[in-house]
């Protein structure tokens, strides 16, 4: 009951969900903008995380580096 409810409900709606003015231009400039921000998007994390790896990895080097207090 509640599946036919919830697929109704999407039928009746997904006309309205087409009507969306932010990820689809037919001059292209808000296309080339929201393709932008995505691929910020993606990547600022992938950034992050390889910098921490980086930092990590280095760190890890220097340390193995200095000799050991007796």
């Amino acid at each position: 009951m509640v599946v036919a409810l919830a697929v109704a409900l999407v039928v009746v709606w997904a006309p309205e969900a087409l009507a969306c003015s932010v990820c689809f231009d037919a001059n292209g400039e808000r296309r080339e903008a929201f393709l932008a921000t995505t691929i910020f998007l993606t990547l600022t994390p992938l950034a992050f995380v390889f910098a921490v790896v980086w930092w990590l990895r280095r760190r890890a080097r220097d340390l193995d580096v200095i000799p050991p207090a007796e």
